[in-house]
């Protein structure tokens, strides 16, 4: 009688949530810098996140490294920006939000909203004087539309007020959850004109008298993203500061067009995280002798979750421009139906990590 064999041990690959490796449509320069950012999210957020997750604080000692890979203003060309593709930058925003979506929301804030408001709305002198130091993090940008009264309602219905002195502006309002305001530099204000009741955009220098930025406490998720509740008193900006190019809400929509896609991104590289940490903890969480992911309940929820990835990712990788122009342009359907799908990755990935200290956990709250 034989004696039984016994299977060596395989050493199995590391996990990825990029299945059909589809960060090969970028080209071999796009995808080096897509690396460099993946290196420096594992290396160097990745060890420290969760503690400052936990403790509601940002790394500011990360900045000058994340300074270093020069990402911020990919997607728009000159003035000191990154440029390269939105394919390149959607990529981008994914990898970061791989590893913490707070730290992709401080970048999408300052680089998407904050720049892209100037890059969209301002006149060539003020892309000349704002832009070449935000791409290089010498000023840190934020995004001030939300109200304490009004979200969604926006377009119509603005309580902060701008009222026109000669050559200054007079603003008067509150803005709430403006991520980056506690410790930026530089905050775009939407307000309404009291003269023509039509939105309009300020470059407001956070210094500025009249300019309070109160940091949001408690929060459930993004806690890494330093929220204020922005009070302004009589703040009084420059003509020279208001965006030259911005008339009414519709210019403040290109805006929010343009980086609405980024968030979807972003839900793909939290949903990627989270699948990445669930099966890496199944792999080495044994019950009954063995992994639980030997267990076909597990590799079945696994499996579900890859394929929801999978398929926002490929959704993400037709870009816009492409599309014929008589077909409808993706937007808050894209959006919705890449938050169901990896909703529901994330909170697969939360059934096999419940302790409080797990990276799901953190990843899968602003999914949820």
């Amino acid at each position: 009688m034989s004696s039984p064999t016994t299977k060596p041990d395989v050493q199995l690959p590391k996990p990825n949530g990029d299945f059909y490796q589809v960060a090969e449509v970028l080209n071999d320069s796009e995808r080096a810098i897509l690396q460099k950012v993946r290196t420096f999210m594992e290396s160097k957020v990745a060890p420290v996140i969760n503690q400052y997750w936990l403790e509601d604080s940002f790394p500011f000692d990360l900045v000058p490294g994340f300074r270093d890979l020069q990402v911020a203003g990919l997607g728009y060309q000159g003035y000191g920006c990154a440029g390269g593709s939105t394919l390149l930058a959607g990529f981008v925003a994914m990898e970061i939000a791989r590893v913490d979506c707070s730290f992709a929301t401080f970048f999408g804030v300052h680089s998407g909203l904050a720049m892209g408001s100037i890059f969209l709305c301002g006149s060539e002198e003020q892309k000349q004087k704002w832009l070449p130091p935000m791409a290089r993090l010498e000023k840190i940008g934020s995004f001030g539309l939300t109200e304490p009264l009004v979200g969604s309602g926006a377009s119509g219905g603005l309580l902060t007020t701008a009222q026109r002195e000669g050559d200054t502006w007079i603003l008067n309002g509150q803005k709430k959850w403006i991520g980056n305001a506690t410790w930026g530099d530089v905050t775009i204000i939407w307000a309404r004109d009291v003269a023509d009741n039509q939105v309009k955009g300020f470059i407001v220098e956070n210094k500025t008298a009249g300019f309070k930025a109160e940091k949001i406490e408690h929060k459930m998720a993004l806690r890494v993203v330093q929220n204020a509740l922005i009070t302004l008193e009589n703040c009084r900006v420059p003509e020279e500061n208001r965006l030259q190019l911005d008339t009414s809400f519709r210019d403040t929509a290109r805006v929010l067009r343009m980086t609405r896609a980024f968030v979807a991104w972003e839900a793909v590289g939290c949903a990627m995280g989270a699948y990445e940490h669930a099966l890496a903890y199944a792999q080495t969480r044994e019950q009954f002798g063995k992994p639980i992911a030997k267990f076909q309940l597990i590799q079945d929820l696994l499996v579900k979750m890859l394929g929801n990835i999978t398929a926002s990712l490929c959704i993400r990788c037709f870009p816009v421009k492409d599309l014929p122009t008589h077909w409808p342009k993706p937007g808050p359907s894209v959006l919705r139906g890449n938050a169901e799908r990896l909703y529901r990755a994330g909170r697969h990935s939360l059934q096999r990590s419940r302790q409080p200290r797990h990276p799901a956990r953190r990843l899968f709250h602003p999914l949820q």
